[in-house]
C-alpha cells in the first residue's frame, strides 16, 4: 500500500504541544505535501488511555462505512507546529475507503493501523 491509497487519518491527537507537533512531523514526512484529511476523536472522549486506539479504530471504520470524516468540532486555529496538516474544521470525505489510525502510549508505545471499510 501507498501512502496515496489512504483516505483518512486518525490521528492520535491529544491536544498537547509536543506530542500533537512530532505526530504532525511524522504524518508529513510519509504523506508529503498532500496528507488526506485528518481528524482525531479525543475532543469529544477525553484521553481514554488503553481504550483509546479501539474507540479510534472503530469510529474510523464508521466514518469509512458512512464516507464522512468527521470534525474536529472544538478547533478554532491549528497550532503552526501542526501547520500544514488538513485536520477538519468541517466534514469531509475521505479520499479512499482507507483508514490509518495512529495510536500513541507511555515509555514511547507506538502503534499504526491501516483498516479498509467492507462493502455492504
Amino acid at each position: 500500500m501507498d501512502p496515496s491509497d489512504v483516505g483518512v487519518i486518525v490521528a492520535h491527537g491529544n491536544g498537547t504541544l509536543v506530542p500533537d507537533a512530532s505526530e504532525a512531523y511524522a504524518i508529513r514526512r510519509i504523506f508529503g505535501d498532500v496528507p488526506p484529511p485528518v481528524t482525531a476523536f479525543k475532543w469529544a472522549f477525553g484521553h481514554l488511555l488503553t481504550a483509546s486506539g479501539m474507540i479510534d479504530a472503530v469510529l474510523a471504520l464508521e466514518s469509512l462505512r458512512h464516507a464522512e470524516v468527521p470534525s474536529v468540532v472544538t478547533l478554532r486555529q491549528l497550532d503552526p507546529a501542526c501547520a500544514p496538516l488538513p485536520v477538519l474544521a468541517t466534514p469531509q470525505a475521505p479520499r479512499s475507503d482507507v483508514a490509518l489510525v495512529l495510536s500513541r502510549g507511555f515509555a514511547g508505545t507506538n502503534a499504526a493501523l491501516l483498516l479498509r471499510a467492507s462493502a455492504g
